[in-house]
């Protein structure tokens, strides 16, 4: 959710008090969609959006002034894999209405009470799959969308995430072909009281966890993306059949997934498994094929859509267009990428990563080009006093530039 909010608004978790999967932004003049919409565009999100608390029983149709007031005129919204258990929606209807609802609910009861990790596909029915509604889903959205009007649509797909459920038929990778996990870090002896504390509990997890499961884990993983991949080329198949390839295309995810390095799955935390996500930006005549290697972040994305659609830069959005980049690779990127999730705050130069709590105590401070694993924290450690000193000047100044912006409606 923070990521989310980060996306639709161009703020940071320190603007939009987002530091978890929980709340809502607030200021709902504040995301991109509303010059968009000024700018001529309809706007549409069909998948997960997770921009407002799930489960309990909830409705997401409960949610739609919400939606509507955040900019979107069209909503078709799904909820991620484990909130289907417990969240209503169009895609439960539609699971009810296939008859596959309660085997999905048993399915997700018999990992949740399955000891050690869940290592099998999904039971539904070929084409059954959450994702394969939302990608179909979107695909009936853009046959019948007005092709006289510019339209933006977001699709959310709930993959790859955990559970590891591909459909069957995408279930081919073999384990002995994965990569093995990177082992947990030992402990330098340097760490301060609350870097150990630290160290101390992101190591702690799935001591149990065999070489063959991690190595299994991934492999259903990867069939996940290989779903994923699948599902979106036949939302792009459809949009360039109904609307034509005049047409810019942006695909990013909101966090990776550890997959067993440091023992560790899921994300939430600084390590690149977990914090470094994919973006793939084409052009509506395609381009050559370029890999960008500046510091951009996920603010970058909302004002590369804001520069897309023509609007003017607004002066809620902290990042830069990407656009630039396809003419010159090494035109965009910034001195400087933060990232914030629960009470952490990591700041990084590309070369040296720190991350500090509220205390402002260094967590966690890493050479990225000597120790591109990121297995030895040097928090602490003699001699580093001076990158510490410059990340936390940086810190500070990157804090105070971005800490008063707000939406503001002039008055009449």
């Amino acid at each position: 959710m923070p990521a989310r909010a980060s996306f639709l608004t161009g703020q940071y978790p320190h603007n939009t008090g987002m530091w978890d999967n929980i709340g809502r932004v607030h200021d709902a003049h504040s995301t991109y969609l509303h010059p968009l919409r000024q700018a001529g565009y309809r706007t549409c999100h069909v998948g997960k959006s997770h921009l407002h608390p799930h489960g309990g029983g909830k409705d997401l149709r409960d949610e739609l002034p919400y939606m509507h007031a955040l900019g979107w005129d069209d909503v078709l919204e799904c909820t991620g894999p484990l909130s289907t258990q417990t969240t209503f929606s169009i895609l439960t209807d539609w699971m009810q209405q296939e008859g596959i609802y309660q085997t999905f609910l048993d399915d997700y009861r018999r990992r949740a009470e399955h000891q050690g990790p869940a290592l099998w596909p999904s039971p539904l029915p070929e084409g059954k799959h959450p994702d394969d509604f939302m990608a179909r889903t979107a695909i009936e959205y853009i046959e019948k969308s007005d092709r006289s009007q510019p339209l933006f649509l977001f699709v959310g797909l709930g993959g790859p995430h955990n559970p590891w459920d591909p459909p069957k038929r995408f279930d081919t990778y073999r384990n002995e072909d994965m990569p093995p996990p990177l082992p947990a870090d030992p402990a330098p002896e340097w760490l301060s009281d609350a870097a150990l504390r630290h160290h101390i509990e992101l190591m702690r997890h799935n001591k149990d966890v065999t070489p063959e499961q991690w190595a299994r884990m991934r492999a259903l993983y990867s069939a996940r993306v290989e779903h994923v991949d699948y599902c979106m080329g036949q939302v792009l198949q459809a949009w360039y059949a109904h609307r034509g390839r005049d047409t810019w295309v942006l695909f990013w995810s909101d966090h990776g997934d550890m997959l067993g390095d440091k023992r560790r799955t899921a994300k939430s935390v600084f390590y690149r498994g977990s914090a470094q996500v994919p973006v793939i930006l084409r052009p509506p005549d395609g381009c050559k094929p370029t890999v960008c290697d500046g510091l951009v972040s996920t603010v970058d994305l909302t004002a590369t859509l804001l520069d897309i659609a023509g609007c003017e830069p607004q002066p809620n959005v902290f990042g830069s267009s990407l656009l630039p980049a396809l003419n010159e690779p090494t035109s965009v990127g910034s001195q400087f990428v933060l990232s914030e999730v629960h009470d952490k705050t990591m700041i990084s130069d590309g070369h040296w990563r720190m991350v500090v709590n509220p205390e402002n105590e260094v967590l966690e401070l890493y050479d990225l080009v000597s120790d591109p694993d990121e297995t030895i924290n040097l928090a602490g450690k003699p001699g580093t006093e001076e990158q510490v000193d410059r990340l936390r000047s940086a810190l500070l100044e990157f804090l105070l530039r971005t800490a008063d912006r707000q939406f503001r409606e002039i008055n009449a």
